[in-house]
């Protein structure tokens, strides 16, 4: 048998055309007619020539004259379609002696498919064997196309299978055999799902949605199960619709899946437990489960019993108990051991089938070193504070504490007025750092109500004006239009102020103080903006913190004040600077 790659040659080059006629120069004549660089003509001058041809090449057309000396066109077409090679050969008769009805029978008697007088017309003739060479050439990819889809049924891999609307299996390739344990012939005529359980459902409803491809469980024969896909193909033939279904034994690609799964799940420090959703019972659990759990591995595997106890942490209802069966992703949670220890992880589950079973695996995540480290640095970051706190309340209360002393022991030998005016002086140092101090440990605003903050602004304007004027500074307004908000006017006051005098002292004599106000429909945003020479990035992160301050006289309160009063009206403090001046941005929500 040819090649498909000859086949297909011979199909996209000349088309062979056959010319029989005893007379030379009526040959001579139709090869001037037909003369095509896409035909390729071949003369026969008479019917024992022709049939010497016929027996050699294949012909898309025969134009065949009817008399001729010896064996006549009637009889040389006869023996034409007796050949089973030849028989589908379109044949012309030309004729230029009878016209009659009998003689025109007995030429498609023989096989003729058409009759052409002589003198006949060279267009219309040219026009006939053009729509036969079409049809020859169109037959011949039909040809092609159904020797390749038998070759690429008979040598796959996969069983090809027909299948009808109903679900009823209308052909099966040989591999079927192999796959099912059935010859073809015993499959066609039954449903697909006796091969390939409830895939008939599927066919209509996959197809709609544009699916090509399931992963199911088929059916040997005496019903042994075994893992395969099935590709999806719809056509119409005829007005019927036909599923061409490609089944594929994945067998051994589940089991290399199943093997990379086994061992990562064999080494994983992860603890992870597979459990049958049908009955509860363990099916697998891994080393690292069985160690940290502190149980041996007859104690888990086939048990139904909730061995492994999950607590989700919640942050806003609490501990609350974890459903095992419910899929999660990276839940944070509490676990307890054998021995009763509780420790800390994070929980995903997924739900899974292995072997045809509904399986629920769980992967388990332990971080209960982590959260021991979380708690240890959240405890060492709070002494530090408490640390530099301490030394900032004992740095800022000695220095006057050392002046009441000593001016003290002065007025011991000679008192003075003006010794007493400094000790009080020092003295109320002393108890503004203290209430400072404690406005930064305050917990609740002792009155909140509805008010407009750029009346806030407003009103404090007078006094800012005036501490700016006395440093040379300017101070300019830009009160856009907010709604009012929950507000405490007077940590508000302290807000603004603490703000505008922290700007006003970062600026040289000259600078200009910009406090803007807008809104969007989520929040009211304040904006105190000064000329200064900004804040060096090293110290952003230490903003708020008590007693760090960038002035030397500074006490490091105020803006702990700040930030205090902003987290107690669920407001965000935001800072933008450079070497132009720093901007302090205050975010109220609505």
């Amino acid at each position: 048998m040819r090649s498909f790659t000859a086949k297909l040659n011979s199909a996209e080059s000349k088309v062979n055309i056959l010319m029989v006629d005893d007379r030379p120069e009526n040959l001579i004549a139709l090869e001037a007619i037909l003369a095509s660089p896409n035909y390729r003509l071949y003369s026969a001058h008479s019917g024992e020539e022709a049939l010497r041809h016929v027996l050699t090449t294949d012909f898309a057309v025969i134009l065949l004259d009817v008399q001729m000396p010896g064996m006549n066109g009637f009889e040389t077409a006869s023996l034409i379609k007796m050949r089973e090679r030849s028989k589908h050969v379109p044949i012309i008769f030309i004729t230029a002696i009878s016209q009659a009805a009998e003689h025109v029978k007995h030429g498609y008697s023989v096989g003729a498919i058409d009759y052409i007088f002589k003198p006949f017309h060279a267009e219309t003739l040219k026009m006939k064997i053009e729509a036969f060479v079409q049809l020859y050439q169109y037959q011949e990819h039909i040809k092609l196309q159904n020797e390749l889809l038998k070759v690429i049924g008979e040598t796959s891999n996969d069983t090809i299978v027909t299948v009808d609307e109903a679900g009823i299996m209308q052909t099966l390739n040989a591999t079927a055999a192999r796959m099912f344990g059935y010859s073809p012939d015993k499959l066609a005529g039954r449903s697909i799902d006796d091969i390939v359980p409830g895939l008939s459902s599927f066919l209509h409803a996959e197809m709609s949605q544009g699916a090509r491809l399931i992963e199911t469980t088929a059916l040997r024969k005496e019903d042994i199960p075994f893992p395969v896909d099935v590709q999806i193909g719809r056509a119409s033939i005829v007005g019927h619709q036909l599923y061409v279904c490609s089944i594929r034994d994945v067998t051994d690609r589940k089991m290399m899946e199943e093997e990379r799964f086994r061992k990562i799940f064999d080494t994983t420090p992860c603890l992870i437990a597979l459990r049958s959703l049908k009955d509860k019972r363990y099916i697998n659990v891994n080393e690292s489960l069985l160690q940290a759990m502190g149980y041996e591995g007859d104690e888990v595997f086939n048990q139904t019993a909730d061995l492994l106890q999950y607590i989700v942490d919640s942050d806003d209802k609490g501990a609350e108990r974890h459903n095992p069966w419910q899929p999660a992703r990276n839940v944070r949670i509490r676990y307890m051991t054998k021995s009763g220890d509780l420790r800390h992880g994070l929980l995903s589950s997924e739900v899974m089938q292995v072997h045809g079973e509904d399986c629920l695996l769980s992967v388990v995540t332990d971080i209960s070193e982590r959260v021991f480290l979380e708690k240890e640095i959240t405890r060492l970051d709070r002494l530090n504070i408490t640390g530099e706190m301490a030394a900032g309340i004992v740095h800022e209360i000695r220095n006057p504490m050392t002046t009441v002393r000593g001016f003290l022991q002065l007025s011991k030998n000679n008192p003075s007025k003006e010794y007493t005016d400094i000790m009080i002086e020092e003295l109320d140092r002393v108890h503004n750092i203290v209430t400072e101090f404690l406005a930064v440990g305050a917990q609740a605003p002792t009155s909140r109500k509805l008010k407009h903050i750029n009346t806030v602004i407003e009103t404090l304007f007078p006094l800012i004006q005036s501490k700016a004027m006395t440093g040379n500074h300017d101070i300019a307004l830009d009160l856009g239009e907010c709604p009012p908000i929950q507000l405490d006017e007077k940590e508000i006051r302290q807000l603004v102020l603490n703000l505008v005098l922290n700007g006003l002292d970062a600026m040289p004599s000259g600078g200009q103080m910009k406090i803007r106000t807008y809104a969007d429909s989520k929040q009211v945003v304040m904006e105190v903006r000064d000329q200064g020479s900004g804040i060096k990035e090293e110290f952003l992160a230490k903003l708020g913190t008590p007693f760090f301050s960038t002035k030397s006289t500074g006490t490091g309160l105020g803006l702990s004040v700040c930030y205090g009063i902003a987290a107690r009206h669920d407001a965000v403090i935001k800072v933008q600077t450079s070497e132009q001046g720093t901007t302090f941005f205050v975010h109220f929500n609505l």
